[in-house]
């Protein structure tokens, strides 16, 4: 997995290329867990250039969005190949997080303020 980091219109993202597993996803956990402690309002993973996701990387994806939520932070989802929608479907992480075709479509979104925070509701549901 590579991660290139880039602000875009005050917005992070983070580009990311190859495959998210086991081997990738604690690299990931550590810079998501940077953001979290920056409390960076908002932050856009552009996956187009991702392959495979497994468990530990949308583990990760789902502790980012869950700790972000926590400060009113803001994550968006972009670029994602119908394999990983599948996935993201599956455990319906498409319903949580928002997603749109492209990073520039998330970021343009975001800066219209059409992009809603997570609800605490979310978050305080019984299993």
């Amino acid at each position: 997995m590579r991660l290139h980091e880039s602000v875009v219109d005050g917005i992070d993202v983070f580009a990311l290329q190859g495959d998210i597993d086991l081997h990738y996803a604690p690299v990931l956990r550590s810079r998501l867990q940077s953001k979290i402690e920056a409390r960076t309002p908002t932050l856009v993973l552009d996956l187009s250039k991702v392959d495979y996701i497994d468990s530990n990387g949308l583990a990760t994806i789902m502790e980012y969005f869950r700790d972000a939520a926590k400060y009113g932070g803001i994550l968006c989802m972009a670029g994602l190949n119908e394999h990983l929608k599948v996935i993201f479907e599956i455990v319906r992480l498409d319903k949580a997080i928002p997603m749109f075709a492209t990073a520039p479509d998330a970021i343009a979104a975001l800066k219209q303020g059409c992009v809603q925070r997570p609800s605490d509701a979310l978050f305080n549901r019984p299993a």
